[in-house]
């Protein structure tokens, strides 16, 4: 199949860059096609299987997404973007649960990281479990206080 994004001579580490600046350009679908094509010839590139993972995640491909980000997160397991969207695509599977625990594995490792509390609240909410999402928007507050969606999710919960 003709893509006009890819060049027969082009690396795997061109690949890789082509495929990572489309997912900023918010072209998830172009993105993976050339990311698909950079793993073919390098699989073990840590950042382009994360960014892989983030593509899949974006079209709705969580269980290819889920392979791509646990192989990122067996060599580093602590790795933050990957425990994100990992916890996303968990989520959009219906395993609350698991994406519970790997949204707690991030504010424990990472208590400062954005929206990480703010996703552990929602995850929370999802489970009648209001008064731990209260206690994890009120910490994504303290660290981002400017976050409009967990003031207005503490608002709802808290009247």
């Amino acid at each position: 199949m003709w893509n006009p994004f890819v060049k027969k001579e082009m690396t795997a580490e061109q690949l890789w860059e082509s495929g990572s600046r489309l997912l900023q350009a918010n072209k998830p679908e172009h993105a993976i096609y050339m990311m698909e094509r950079a793993y073919a010839l390098e699989p073990s590139r840590l950042l382009g299987r994360l960014n892989l993972g983030a593509a899949l995640f974006l079209v709705g491909k969580y269980p290819e997404a889920i392979e791509h980000l646990r192989y990122v997160l067996a060599l580093e397991p602590q790795n933050t973007p990957a425990l994100m969207n990992l916890a996303a695509c968990l989520d959009a599977l219906g395993k609350s649960d698991e994406s519970i625990a790997t949204l707690e594995k991030v504010v424990e490792s990472r208590p400062d990281w954005k929206d990480a509390h703010f996703n552990l609240a929602v995850a929370y909410h999802k489970k009648d479990m209001d008064d731990k999402a209260v206690d994890a928007l009120k910490a994504e507050l303290r660290i981002n206080p400017a976050n409009r969606n967990a003031q207005d999710l503490l608002h709802k919960l808290s009247h």
